[in-house]
């Protein structure tokens, strides 16, 4: 491990162990949470289309429908939670959010109508609403820059880890367990996934921890432990958090140009992800081919493989060489070469395949944008949680209607609608990503600029003529 630089070299044996009880304690619990949540998730597409559309008589936009509940749900207190993520016990709202989570997921095996499985998806909804953020700004809160990179990725390809497994499970269901007890299959999928979710809450509740400055010594951190990462986190000029809510710390933010480019990127992100999971799907059920049960379920983890394959990959690159543009811009031009072959449309079915795969590429590009926003803004921990959670709920926002309309399950196996759109979105993604590495570089040069100026003179009044003369960082980063 140390030859692959996975410790930064030359760190002392005390702050080695440190960091190997981090990704212990944040990881496992961060990673199974997101793997359930996904896994979960996932299941509701390939029961849709393993005999749960006609058991319970799903109809027409129906599954499009199904997810606008959840994200409504979903999205209702995520902006406010992001404030209280930064002052209730992270340690014990996650791990009781994941059991609510699981019973709710336990509840989906039991429906026989639409009604019944809007209340589940609801209650999924409203159970997730930290899940996400909150694992993130525990990252965020006690790793260092350059150790950022890698543990997000870890973090991140437990998402598309989970939508393979849930295919593989869907499968296994479908072929193992299809009316045992005289359950269908598609029930069989929530039933397992509900059996692996309750598990994960319970290492959650054993170490899962705060942030480094309001966690208490337990039987995985020492007292002297929890010292070191704040040290280590005052080195690098990350600043406390107020345990007051600072109203300013918003109108700051959105005075930057990172919420907004962050976010409209989190935004083209979303919407760029969705055509290579439910519309691939519904292709292949819809293909005068007649794909099987287990083609439809297994063909489309082969772009989550795809993605977990980037996300390793451009994660180790970012963290070695600090370029978080490059891998960025390789997913985005990726994910615009499948969409304009989709739109072609006339192409060998291979070529389309290529297409609905290589959106895993754009699976891997919330680990490169969460690790560059984060990097932006790294010594404000206010402004990180913020702009975090604003790019996941504004982003989810427009995930929980635009497919109503682009990606019309009636319409499969050729969505025109959603395939054009994609594309569109697909190339903007491209020149954002420009246009965000442009504004980065010269957030660095002032910055750098800032700190020769402190250095050289080293008074508040310095500082101020310099960001009078327009030369602070816009990013809401005060020391």
């Amino acid at each position: 491990m140390e030859g692959w630089h996975w410790y930064r070299p030359g760190i002392s044996r005390e702050e080695k162990i440190l960091v190997f009880k981090l990704d212990l304690s944040i990881l496992l619990f961060g990673c199974l949470s997101t793997f359930t949540k996904t896994l979960d998730n996932q299941a509701l597409t390939n029961a849709y289309v393993t005999g749960m559309k006609e058991d319970i008589g799903l109809t027409g936009n129906d599954l499009n429908y199904l997810t606008a509940v959840y994200y409504s749900s979903y999205l209702s207190f995520m902006i406010p939670a992001s404030f209280f993520l930064t002052r209730l016990p992270i340690s014990r709202i996650l791990p009781t959010m994941e059991i609510l989570w699981g019973i709710s997921t336990f509840g989906c095996a039991w429906v026989h109508n639409l009604k019944q499985l809007y209340v589940c998806r609801f209650f999924l909804g409203a159970t997730e609403t930290v899940a996400f953020t909150g694992v993130i700004y525990v990252i965020g809160s006690w790793y260092k820059r350059d150790e950022l990179g890698t543990r997000m990725a870890l973090f991140q390809i437990s998402a598309p880890l989970g939508s393979m497994v849930s295919g593989y499970l869907q499968t296994a269901a479908y072929s193992h367990l299809n009316g045992r007890h005289g359950i269908e299959g598609w029930r069989w999928l929530f039933i397992v996934c509900f059996c692996i979710t309750f598990p994960c809450a319970l290492i959650g509740y054993a170490c899962f921890p705060n942030q480094p400055n309001n966690t208490r010594p337990s039987w995985w951190l020492k007292q002297s432990e929890i010292d070191l990462a704040n040290k280590r986190l005052e080195a690098e000029g990350i600043m406390k958090i107020e345990k007051k809510i600072n109203w300013r710390a918003l109108t700051r933010v959105l005075k930057g140009w990172p919420w907004y480019c962050f976010v409209f990127a989190w935004c083209l992100y979303d919407q760029n992800q969705f055509w290579g999971t439910t519309p691939f799907s519904l292709y292949l059920k819809a293909s005068d081919r007649h794909y099987t049960v287990s083609q439809i379920n297994n063909y489309p983890t082969v772009g989550k493989a795809i993605a977990i394959i980037l996300t390793l990959v451009g994660s180790y690159y970012s963290d070695k060489t600090g370029d978080r543009f490059g891998p960025t811009l390789l997913g985005a031009i990726l994910v615009a070469s499948g969409s304009i072959i989709l739109v072609v449309w006339n192409v060998p079915e291979g070529a389309r395949f290529y297409a609905f795969f290589i959106d895993g590429a754009e699976t891997a590009m919330s680990t490169f944008l969460m690790s560059w926003a984060s990097d932006v803004a790294k010594h404000d921990s206010e402004a990180r949680s913020i702009i975090t959670a604003s790019m996941n709920c504004i982003g989810q926002v427009f995930l929980a209607w635009v497919p109503i309309f682009t990606f019309d399950p009636t319409a499969a196996p050729r969505f025109t609608v959603g395939f054009i759109f994609s594309m569109v979105t697909g190339i903007l993604h491209v020149v954002l990503a420009c246009f965000i590495q442009m504004l980065d570089v010269r957030r660095k040069r002032k910055e750098k600029r800032r700190v020769l100026i402190y250095a050289q003179h080293g008074t508040d009044a310095d500082l101020s003529d310099l960001d009078n003369q327009g030369s602070t960082p816009s990013t809401g980063e005060e020391k």
